[in-house]
């Protein structure tokens, strides 16, 4: 899943200090105790509360929910608003765990015969989810960015050269960079993987979808005159 704005109250807490590398120490029924991740203390401080999704700091006094968690936590010359650097920590660390999962699956064929480097972005596109371009002039066709937190119609891709660019972050590339942006890993394997996976399910997607040819009845034989 790709979590946005709207999803960020929902989170539980615990589900974002994994994402962001802590475990809980010790439990207590709704209770969870975790080392601070804003600070590096000798101690496990950090308290929360899985029943009301809020926490409670002991070295600090200090309590809150998960949008003033991150406000303590994120670099402010990086970040300005808390819920962005939510995002970025929780959306890749679900891409993480989809990986994972689709890692053990070996035994299941994703696709056969797949020439990842062959596979049209435009194609890709479609198996992401957008059927069609939000814009198309001449070669160029311009897609909202799966990859961005809030996603805009700043992806151009070129059908020529089947490479795309941002135009507001600058990135560009081929389809293993588009899959860098979605997932963040750089592991080649992972990077198939994901591609393979993504191609498949449309394909699967296809054939569920595609009408039946009925069958045409059978003529009536013609009668034979004598």
């Amino acid at each position: 899943m790709r979590y946005t704005k709207n999803d960020i109250r929902n989170i539980p807490l615990t589900e974002f200090m994994a994402a962001l590398g802590e475990k809980p120490v010790k439990a207590f029924g709704d209770m969870k105790l975790y080392y601070a991740p804003q600070r590096d203390d000798p101690e496990p401080m950090l308290v929360v509360d899985t029943n009301t999704n809020r926490w409670y700091d002991h070295s600090t006094d200090q309590s809150g929910d998960i949008i003033d968690l991150a406000a303590m936590k994120m670099n402010p010359n990086l970040y300005m608003d808390p819920r962005d650097f939510i995002l970025k920590y929780m959306n890749e660390y679900e891409q993480g765990k989809e990986l994972l999962a689709m890692a053990r699956r070996p035994h299941e064929p994703i696709t056969v015969g797949l020439d990842i480097k062959k596979v049209k972005l435009t194609d890709f596109m479609k198996a992401l989810g957008q059927e069609h371009p939000v814009a198309a002039d001449g070669n160029l066709r311009i897609y909202n960015a799966p990859y961005d937190a809030n996603p805009g119609p700043t992806m151009v891709i070129n059908t020529e050269t089947n490479l795309w660019r941002d135009t507001k972050s600058g990135a560009y590339g081929g389809i293993y960079d588009l899959a860098y942006e979605l997932t963040g890993s750089c592991n080649m394997s992972e990077l198939n993987l994901y591609i393979a996976g993504q191609m498949s399910g449309m394909e699967k997607s296809q054939k569920v979808d595609s009408p039946r040819q009925e069958q045409e009845p059978d003529k009536p034989k013609r009668k034979m005159r004598l």
